[in-house]
């Protein structure tokens, strides 16, 4: 297995055309008999971000082996493309639970449009109430939806975000909310600090103060108003 990741490796940067890292790892399918190093093959195909790689992925959702199988139904989530979306669907007579699970794991990811937004939210930070900070959370992800954004994994490795951004010509950004009480008695604050993503490179940071209500009415208003404030700067409408 180390040589086929490194071989991946080396042909994630000279992609040009036809995709060679699909060329590479296709070829692979077709030459072991091994149903483990063929999952870890399709895996790996899924991390391409390539449209070159929903056909050999599709095709070994007829694998004989369920491992398999649900490795290719994972790995064509992963790509978020309309057309993986369609050869999941078309597989759904899938008999063994485990298959049909990753198969409707993946179909529950939406696929991504070029040019959307595709955000990582960090943890919101501050010191109140945690259901304040829920209530935070649950505006700051539906708002952005609203503007077309979907939402990276946690955990998600840099090299496969960086793969997946540049095949579709996604918008990346980091996000980060932090809620704190303001300098005036009884007012809230709301900062949005925003980088590119995955590199991290500042875009620049948003804050709104306000005081006179409810924590929960302040949140409710404050929220939508910084990211509108930030979106306005930053061009977030969708394309």
């Amino acid at each position: 297995m180390r040589s086929l990741c490194v071989a991946f490796g080396f042909l994630a940067s000279t992609a040009l055309g036809a995709d060679p890292r699909v060329t590479l790892l296709s070829k692979q399918l077709t030459n072991t008999k091994d149903p483990r190093v063929r999952a870890q093959t399709v895996l790996l195909l899924g991390q391409t971000g390539s449209e070159d790689a929903v056909a050999p992925l599709c095709a070994q959702l007829k694998d004989a082996e369920s491992i398999v199988r649900a490795a290719a139904a994972n790995a064509l989530g992963e790509l978020r493309l309309d057309s993986a979306t369609t050869c999941l669907k078309s597989a759904l007579g899938e008999q063994d639970s485990a298959v049909r699970a990753a198969m409707e794991k993946a179909l529950s990811t939406p696929a991504l449009q070029k040019g959307s937004l595709y955000l990582n939210i960090e943890p919101i930070s501050g010191g109140l109430d945690s259901n304040l900070v829920t209530l935070a959370d649950d505006l700051l992800k539906s708002h952005l939806s609203t503007m077309g954004a979907t939402f990276a994994p946690a955990g998600e490795e840099k090299k496969a975000a960086q793969a997946l951004i540049k095949s579709r010509a996604l918008r990346g950004y980091q996000v980060r909310l932090q809620l704190a009480p303001g300098e005036k008695d009884k007012q809230l604050k709301v900062e949005m600090l925003i980088m590119t993503y995955p590199e991290q490179a500042l875009q620049g940071s948003w804050n709104v103060k306000a005081s006179g209500g409810k924590p929960e009415s302040l949140i409710k208003a404050m929220v939508p108003k910084v990211i509108d404030d930030a979106a306005g700067d930053l061009n977030w409408k969708s394309p």
